[in-house]
């Protein structure tokens, strides 16, 4: 039976690994809870130190110890709701999210009261595992990232050795039963084992049948269509759809979402194009309306409408493609039904007097899509911009169309066109619209700064206005584009913090934090040309595309996310053929080039191959665990389990684990000292000095056995002539086990002969 030290030790093990899961999970919820959980690993290691060495507090003082910690729980949770609710500190997080933070923090609390018990039975154990298990649950349902995934792995494992030893010590009888319960009878075999033991053995097989019965399982099984149930903490992650795209009072740690976006496939002639550049960027949403730190689509206020340099495109129904150029080709999307409104090439390029570049994939043919005035188009092309229900050709599951695409000189710029409309100013009021004076004040000086160092013009400012002219517009946008993403007083991060809650969050990105990821970056950029009375959104959708195993196709994810700025440059340039100057939309992106590569970085360069292999690993096969996730992982496990090679190599693992069993068996059968016969005899005469009651006491030798027996033999008359029987008996025991002396026949003859004569005497007697 493994000693009490191994078993206490397991048990300690097994909370503190509990304890640390609920501290790691709560730290960005209740950063307090981890202070605790670390008093508590320190009050782990005090009560493990004194359990053996002083009286620990009875039942009573243990469960007031555990009253006083419990009320103090409640009494902090009381006190940290009030202040919550006065000062809305942690925005992200629901009540019901912090009540089950503060449920964790009781469970901490609890542990070591219960640990104190002078006298622990087996219902304490139950409950203190049963403590953990809840409390590694609660972690798991709050943090959901790799090191936690670790820290409850571990604690499954260490649960499964101290549950192990816990069934050996009760089959044993060294746990004390719960009170009004009947001691189960010791097992034999447990009583018997080697207090040596460790419980390893036993732990591992539980553990290795339990694995090779749950990841298959787990692999086979599908995934759920709906979402994890959460305590109502917004998932903060990269994604398209995520509420920090637009929303920049969001805080929290950004995590990598590698589910798949969309699919695109390029075709040059109907022939796949394998180069399809990396930095295309895939254009969403457009963003009007900034308020408190807040983006919103504002359909009442619509972009300034266009007129491209020809005519307006021809609408057709009978959709052919247009001519857009040298370099033109064919991008085809398949987007999921959840990104309805569809991604683009971005710019979009169009052509006048021709059809709409972008057409959607249906049974009955390409329908082309409706110009909007304003540079974009819509997928309905009979004029109808919602329909409830849907028509059966787009309510589908996955949303197919294709765009009519080449590449500009300058990648960055729009077709030309000229502004129009009776509502012009009134739309360009809106995207001039700066509604935090603070970051006029950065762009002023920042303005400044560029033309004292040269890298303006000194007439590009209107001295009565001291904005930029309209003929520097483009150049004062790329200016302060390039100044956001080199400058090193504002550094990229997807750890996202508000420190100052009382001010705007871009006026707090460029004054305080310095900090912050692509939309902060974006937002600021579009607020500070706006300032300068140059309009601009903001544009939120995707940057760049994974190649896939068929040419010509590739994958956007979520996790490619990103936003980015278009500035209309009014009179871009000279007139051409006519008497008014043209505009373009510019696409600005801020956010530092290496942003994504230098975030990423988490450790140096002997763990970082580690970290990244369980960071993929753990998003592949947990965290965005999907169906067809699934599929190539059971693809993958068939093709790999079907190769010569791969067989060749498990039969030999099986072989060899087979000969090393039997060879170390072998080993132990010759290790093993064979029984001697004269421990057989003494058995005998244990065996039959027993029917009159006379047991070895543990610890007791074999001398202080027979001493004691000859001394009630002599106090009976009718074994007194074989009292002496039980000490000659060992003295010839000792002879021949200690003495390595010959037993002669006829001592064995004498021995035998005697032995039989006390147990004749003893049924006598009784």
């Amino acid at each position: 039976m493994p000693t009490d030290t191994v078993f206490r030790v397991s048990t300690y093990l097994t909370l503190a690994l509990s304890c640390l899961c609920i501290g790691y999970a709560e730290w960005d919820v209740l950063p307090e809870v981890g202070f605790i959980a670390f008093a508590t690993l320190i009050a782990f290691a005090v009560l493990f130190r004194l359990e053996t060495r002083v009286e620990l507090l009875s039942i009573t003082a243990a469960n007031r110890l555990g009253l006083i910690l419990g009320l103090t729980t409640f009494v902090w949770g009381g006190g940290r709701l009030i202040w919550e609710k006065r000062h809305n500190e942690f925005q992200n997080m629901s009540w019901p999210l912090m009540l089950a933070a503060m449920f964790g923090l009781l469970l901490i609390t609890a542990m070591p009261a219960k640990l104190a018990r002078r006298e622990k039975h087996a219902g304490d154990y139950w409950w203190l595992h049963g403590m953990g298990l809840v409390g590694v649950c609660l972690a798991g349902a709050i943090a959901e990232d790799p090191i936690c995934f670790l820290l409850i792995v571990f604690y499954s494992v260490s649960a499964a050795w101290s549950l192990s030893l816990f069934h050996l010590r009760q089959a044993g009888g060294a746990i004390l039963p719960v009170p009004g319960k009947s001691i189960p009878t010791p097992i034999g075999s447990v009583t018997a084992a080697s207090g040596r033991q460790l419980g390893l053995r036993r732990a591992a097989g539980f553990i290795l049948v339990a694995a090779a019965a749950a990841i298959p399982l787990y692999l086979i099984t599908p995934r759920s269509p709906y979402e994890k149930l959460t305590f109502g903490q917004p998932r903060v992650e990269i994604g398209f759809a995520a509420d920090q795209m637009t929303d920049l009072n969001q805080t929290g740690d950004l995590k990598a979402n590698e589910a798949v976006a969309f699919e695109v496939t390029a075709e040059v002639n109907g022939h796949p194009k394998t180069d399809l550049s990396q930095e295309q960027r895939w254009r969403g949403r457009i963003l009007k309306q900034y308020v408190k730190g807040v983006w919103r689509d504002s359909p009442e206020h619509r972009l300034p409408q266009i007129v491209p340099s020809t005519l307006y495109p021809i609408v057709n129904p009978a959709w052919s493609p247009p001519n857009l150029g040298a370099g033109q080709f064919t991008l085809t999307f398949t987007v999921p039904s959840r990104h309805w409104n569809g991604f683009h090439a971005d710019p979009i390029v169009w052509a006048g007097e021709q059809t709409s570049p972008i057409a959607t994939l249906t049974p009955s043919g390409l329908r082309g899509w409706r110009w909007l005035g304003d540079g974009s188009f819509f997928w309905f092309s009979d004029g109808s911009l919602l329909s409830n229900p849907l028509p059966k050709e787009y309510d589908t599951e996955a949303f197919r169309y294709r765009q009519e695409w080449r590449p500009e000189n300058d990648p960055d710029l729009s077709p030309p066109f000229r502004l129009a409309g009776l509502n012009l100013e009134e739309s360009l009021r809106t995207i001039r619209n700066n509604p935090v004076p603070k970051v006029k004040e950065y762009a002023g000086t920042v303005l400044e700064e560029m033309i004292r160092d040269g890298k303006l013009p000194a007439e590009c400012r209107d001295p009565i206005h001291l904005l930029p002219r309209v003929q520097f517009h483009d150049k004062v946008a790329s200016a302060f584009s390039h100044h956001l993403a080199t400058t090193p007083n504002l550094t990229y991060t997807t750890s996202l913090h508000r420190e100052m809650k009382n001010i705007d969050p871009i006026e707090e990105f460029l004054f305080h934090t310095r900090a912050g990821h692509c939309e902060r970056f974006a937002s600021a950029l579009t607020l500070m040309l706006r300032s300068q009375g140059i309009p601009a959104v903001m544009v939120l959708g995707f940057k760049g595309c994974e190649p896939t195993e068929e040419p010509g196709k590739y994958v956007v994810r979520e996790a490619h996310a990103h936003a980015w700025v278009a500035a209309l440059i009014q009179e871009f340039e000279p007139p051409t053929g006519t008497n008014q100057l043209v505009s373009r939309w510019r696409s600005l992106d801020p956010t530092p080039i290496s942003s994504s590569v230098e975030e990423n970085k988490t450790g140096n360069a002997w763990t970082q191959p580690a970290v990244s292999w369980l960071q993929s690993h753990f998003r592949t096969y947990i965290s965005e665990y999907s169906g067809e996730q699934r599929r190539r992982a059971l693809v993958e496990l068939a093709t790999h389990a079907t190769r010569i090679e791969n067989l060749a190599i498990a039969v030999s693992l099986i072989a060899g684990a087979v000969l090393l069993r039997g060879l170390l068996r072998h080993r132990r059968r010759q290790l093993t000292p064979r029984p001697s016969p004269h421990a057989e005899w003494f058995a005998r005469l244990v065996a039959a000095l027993s029917t009159d009651g006379f047991k070895p006491t543990p610890g007791e030798t074999p001398l202080e056995f027979a001493t004691r027996a000859a001394v009630a033999l002599r106090k009976n008359a009718a074994t007194v002539e074989v009292a002496e029987v039980p000490l000659d008996w060992v003295e010839a025991y000792y002879e021949s086990r200690f003495g390595d002396k010959p037993f002669p026949e006829n001592r064995r003859a004498t021995l035998e002969s005697r032995l039989e004569a006390l147990i004749a005497a003893l049924a006598r007697g009784y």
